[in-house]
């Protein structure tokens, strides 16, 4: 038998007279409904409880055939159609999902965590830095328009979110949690439909055409159609899938935690021959970051990820506990460690375009720049970044932004910071979004309007 509440039992159980106003209370709580499923013995948490229709569907299972694992073909569902698909939110997708809803197409964004900004927040990369340059002694902000925007805006919510270490030169370091918000904020206010745990699994694809992608969440595996894809996975999961050619590198994994009552340290009890490492400032005075360099690794090894992280966490815990056993140290904790481990670099596209440490140090001109990013050691000059190093040489209607962008490996220390994949994700979103509108390829657009279209967005383009 069905154990159910009336809702005049439970305005009793909850100690609400049945009057209007616990009535409305309710009903703003989506209880409009006669009856609850949940115990009546909690009628807190009762009046959340409902029974509803399944709302996913089981297809045909994979099945073993003469010794291989076979699986059958089944119908995708059409979950959402858009002018622009982008795989990844990291801070180069989300840059990348602005700027192409702010120029007038409508657009997905797929994402397999539960909140936006890739390593830069779940990972805690916490510092940008490469954001300029230094000319005639002083420094230059290069990496302008939608990354500039964000950061300025996060100054604006508070003490605790940014904070630049030095005055004089703009690479500051963020708190993750106001940046999370800070996205989410920019995604709504631009339209953007936002999918998270959502993991871009695959293309949909007509010959060299890409028309969509394929993820895969907890509803199964379902389809969004669209005119164009932006491919900020990071480790190039689009253009792999639709067949577009690539470099493999290794590169270290690395780790970050944080440590929390770091304002409580006593450094005059601690003996003078120990030394301990307890990280970089971080906008939060009590707390600092750690950013474990880590041993290099395939990025794109399950096994190896796996290893890794395990051994990353195991290492953090016990030498947290060797801290706390330091005089003086007893009330510093491990506070957090990052939820992603910090591949650094996989997949580089072989696009039409490559960049690479000496057109970089040369300050190489392109006549389709695009954006440009700046050094993190404010030795070498800005470097602009060309549309060509966006583009496949054969795969339509995609483009790349991010860390895996078509550049030389040794490049990929300067091209992975956080300020060049906002940059490259913006460029990318308004190529697309001309695209779409003009109905033709992202190769067919006209350089010069996105370069109008990027500019008319404040990026810096030389």
């Amino acid at each position: 038998m069905r154990n159910a509440l009336t809702r005049r039992e439970m305005l009793k159980r909850l100690g609400i007279g049945g009057s209007a106003i616990g009535a409305g209370m309710l009903a703003g709580r989506g209880l409009s409904d006669e009856v609850t499923d949940g115990d009546p013995d909690y009628p807190a948490f009762a009046r959340n409880v409902r029974l509803v229709q399944p709302t996913t569907v089981d297809g045909p299972s994979a099945f073993i055939e003469n010794g291989k694992i076979m699986q059958p073909a089944r119908e995708i569902p059409l979950f959402h159609t858009a002018d622009v698909v982008v795989v990844g939110g990291g801070f180069a997708g989300v840059c990348a999902a602005v700027a192409a809803a702010r120029a007038g197409a409508s657009v997905a964004l797929v994402e397999r965590y539960g909140s936006l900004g890739g390593l830069f927040t779940n990972g805690m990369v916490l510092i940008v830095i490469g954001t300029g340059e230094r000319v005639n002694g002083e420094f230059k902000l290069v990496t302008r328009g939608l990354c500039e925007e964000f950061l300025r805006r996060l100054e604006g919510m508070g003490d605790g979110a940014i904070i630049c270490r030095d005055p004089k030169v703009y690479q500051p370091t963020v708190d993750p949690e106001a940046a999370k918000v800070l996205m989410d904020e920019m995604v709504q206010e631009a339209g953007v439909e936002m999918l998270f745990h959502a993991w871009g699994v695959d293309v949909i694809q007509d010959g060299k055409n890409v028309r969509g992608v394929v993820f895969e969440s907890k509803q199964g595996r379902q389809a969004i159609l669209s005119k164009n894809v932006i491919d900020a996975s990071g480790d190039g999961d689009v253009f792999h899938q639709a067949g577009e050619s690539y470099e493999q590198i290794s590169h270290a994994m690395g780790f970050v935690y944080r440590i929390g009552n770091y304002d409580r340290i006593d450094k005059s009890k601690a003996p003078k021959d120990v030394k301990l490492r307890l990280g970089s400032i971080e906008p939060n005075k009590s707390a600092r970051w750690v950013n474990n360099l880590g041993p290099r690794g395939n990025g794109l090894d399950v096994r190896e990820l796996s290893k890794i992280e395990m051994m990353h966490r195991k290492s953090a815990w016990d030498y947290m506990q060797r801290v706390r056993g330091t005089p003086g140290h007893e009330d510093v904790f491990l506070m957090q460690t990052t939820p992603m481990l910090g591949v650094r670099a996989t997949r580089l596209l072989d696009g039409v375009k490559r960049i690479d440490k000496k057109s970089a140090i040369s300050g190489a001109k392109f006549s389709d720049v695009v954006a440009y990013s700046g050094d993190d050691r404010l030795k070498y000059p800005a470097f602009a970044i060309p549309y060509g190093a966006l583009l496949p040489k054969t795969v339509e209607n995609v483009l790349v932004a991010g860390r895996c962008i078509s550049c030389a490996s040794d490049l990929i220390d300067r091209v992975r910071l956080i300020p060049v994949c906002g940059v490259t994700g913006h460029a990318a979103g308004v190529a697309a979004a001309l695209a779409a509108k003009s109905g033709v390829t992202p190769r067919q657009v006209p350089v010069a309007d996105i370069q109008k279209g990027l500019r008319e967005q404040k990026a810096y383009l030389g």
